[in-house]
């Protein structure tokens, strides 16, 4: 079958067709758990294969979810939690954190999704900043959880044995509530997710992320990804996170299967369930793809696989991996753009007919408005370097700007184009190639790091007067974490100091979060004014 051109498919886009594809009407009340779950329990199908870290497997039908994600709704409801509070979830790939997501929206709650690799201070502080009545943890996880939380947060526990005291069993909770749930009527502008995202000179920053994502990452799915009712579809990304929870959300919304590992996909164990369970279609990261390229030609011989295609996000997609799998696999992997404030708004894209420039991060999506402008907001000329821009839609918004922060949401603005800090150019070709960040963000293995929330968490140790991070070119993970760190009078540098640093980071933070080379030094590069310039440090 033949692929529609771009230019063709950008001509015919219409919201309206993405809109009724999801039974919304432009100015009507939605919910949606209905949207997810609701309106296909009655076709049989399964909505997740799931896979166990130790061999269990388990399929959920539509219909078992949306009655799971209904009997916590009414838990929920029951406990005083309604439109527009807040409930997390710290929770990893398992069929309940669907069913926590989704009976969330039932009640019109707002979910707040936490990564499962963060540590105490992460956690409390999300649950703090958010406000949220509600943690939902998993008893893997559950010695991470600072206790109490911030504002005395209910913590529930998926558990099969004893819960720590305090916490409320997830089976009892749901256990005799009804299997229907009343669902609230929202807006389409109602915030649906606070999405915490890294900033490089404060702590992190929650990003409201509208009910109408599911409507403004359909056309995504659509040309992007080419999810088809027939697929079988993996997204290897953790729901912790943007990329992994709207590929989860906007594939069942579509009716389609979804293959789900709760293990973090290592690349053997990639090629063995991507031949094992038949996957057609991935969407997965491009530190995974270049740790299954690491397994060379004969790995990739071992486990033949029939993948139709493949997405990939998080950072840009090195023009070898490009060329890696088209040898391979015969597969070109699209690379695709996105972040937590403007979704999914520019690719390469696998549904349509269009030119592949390894490298490049691609054509604006159908239905996006894009450019690359200055710092007043002026779109600039062929290859010339300035920020990412994205022109918000009345009909395909996907954020709100940020919780609680009025004056930073403002900020986001320049002319009327969104920009978040992304550098890029624009070739004759209209195609975008990314140049880095206007900040200090740094992007490993598809994670957001803010360097101040790191930093922080290094000061903690007593050797420790001052610290500053930044991220270090790395061939596999993008970039690494790097810290400079000037030790107290009389503290000599060693080895043992520089393994309780990496430790207090794992532990306070996370293990994606630590930094990977520490190096000694004896003052930091700062301004006038004090602050610290990290971009020399960069140069090193």
């Amino acid at each position: 079958m033949s692929k529609p051109k771009y230019v063709d498919a950008c001509r015919a886009f219409r919201w309206q067709d993405h809109l009724e594809a999801l039974e919304w009407s432009p100015g009507g009340g939605v919910n949606l758990g209905r949207t997810i779950l609701d309106r296909h329990a009655r076709s049989g199908r399964p909505a997740i294969h799931w896979h166990g870290k130790t061999g269990e497997r388990r399929t959920c039908t539509f219909e078992d979810l949306s009655r799971l994600s209904s009997r916590f709704a009414n838990w929920l409801r029951g406990e005083g939690v309604g439109q527009g509070d807040r409930v997390a979830g710290f929770l990893p790939r398992i069929p309940e954190t669907i069913a926590v997501m989704v009976g969330t929206w039932k009640v019109g709650g707002v979910y707040v999704p936490i990564f499962t690799g963060f540590g105490p201070d992460a956690i409390g502080f999300r649950v703090g900043h958010s406000r949220a009545k509600v943690l939902c943890t998993h008893r893997e996880y559950r010695e991470r959880v600072p206790t109490p939380l911030p504002g005395g947060a209910t913590i529930v526990t998926v558990a099969d044995g004893g819960l720590a005291a305090g916490d409320v069993s997830f089976r009892s909770a749901v256990e005799g509530q009804p299997e229907a749930c009343e669902l609230v009527p929202c807006r389409r502008d109602d915030p649906a997710v606070l999405l915490y995202t890294s900033g490089s000179t404060g702590p992190p920053k929650g990003v409201k992320i509208a009910t109408n994502f599911v409507a403004a990452i359909h056309p995504y799915m659509r040309y992007g990804v080419d999810l088809r009712p027939d697929d079988v579809f993996w997204p290897t990304g953790d729901p912790g996170w943007g990329y992994g929870l709207v590929c989860y959300m906007v594939a069942l919304a579509m009716g389609v299967t979804v293959t789900s590992h709760e293990a973090p996909p290592a690349a053997e164990y990639c090629l063995e369930r991507l031949r094992g369970d038949g996957v057609t279609n991935l969407a997965t990261t491009p530190t995974l793809l270049r740790s299954i390229m690491a397994l060379g030609p004969e790995g990739l011989r071992r486990h033949p696989v029939r993948i139709r295609c493949a997405s990939s996000c998080g950072e840009p997609l090195n023009p070898e991996v490009v060329t890696f799998f088209r040898q391979h696999w015969g597969v070109t992997v699209m690379d695709h753009y996105g972040s937590s404030e403007s979704g999914l708004p520019i690719g390469n894209f696998n549904a349509l007919d269009m030119a592949v420039k390894p490298g490049s991060m691609g054509l604006p999506l159908p239905g996006s408005t894009m450019a690359v402008v200055d710092d007043d907001g002026r779109e600039v000329g062929a290859d010339v370097v300035g920020h990412i821009g994205m022109r918000p839609d009345p009909e395909g918004y996907y954020s709100l700007g940020y919780w609680r922060d009025e004056e930073l949401t403002r900020e986001l603005y320049r002319g009327g184009w969104m920009t978040i800090g992304d550098l890029a150019r624009r070739d004759a070709d209209g195609y975008f190639w990314f140049e880095g960040r206007a900040d200090d963000v740094i992007k490993s293995a598809g994670y957001r790091i803010g360097p101040f929330e790191v930093e922080s968490a290094i000061l903690h140790h007593p050797a420790v007067a001052e610290a500053a991070v930044v991220g270090k070119p790395d061939p596999l993970r993008g970039q690494i974490v790097k810290a400079f760190v000037v030790l107290k009078p009389a503290v000599a540098p060693s080895s043992g100091i520089e393994t309780e640093i990496v430790e207090a980071v794992k532990a306070r933070l996370g293990r994606h979060q630590y930094p990977r080379e520490i190096e000694f030094v004896d003052q930091l590069p700062k301004t006038e004014t004090g602050k610290i310039q990290r971009f020399l440090l960069r140069t090193r």
